[in-house]
């Protein structure tokens, strides 16, 4: 199943979002990718989010598998929390 879901960052994303995002991500076995203006990132590689640092605006989670409900749901915990 794919579904997406969108989170606004008020605030730049640090470094230790980047890290929270990352680890969240690989907890679960879907497909999971992170947009920012048209960009499509790879929500599980350090690397691939880390060009993120910085950020702000509004973000989409995409995700595609059986879990994919209850990462959208984790991912965007901890994009709302400060």
């Amino acid at each position: 199943m794919e579904l997406t879901t969108h989170c606004l960052l008020s605030d730049n994303l640090n470094r230790d979002k980047v890290f929270q995002l990352v680890n969240v991500a690989n907890k679960f076995d879907s497909h999971i990718l992170i947009e920012l203006n048209r960009r499509k990132f790879n929500a599980k590689s350090l690397l691939s989010v880390g060009v993120l640092h910085g950020a702000n605006g509004m973000i989409s989670f995409h995700a595609n598998g059986d879990d994919s409900e209850t990462a959208l749901t984790e991912l965007k915990k901890v994009c709302i929390e400060s």
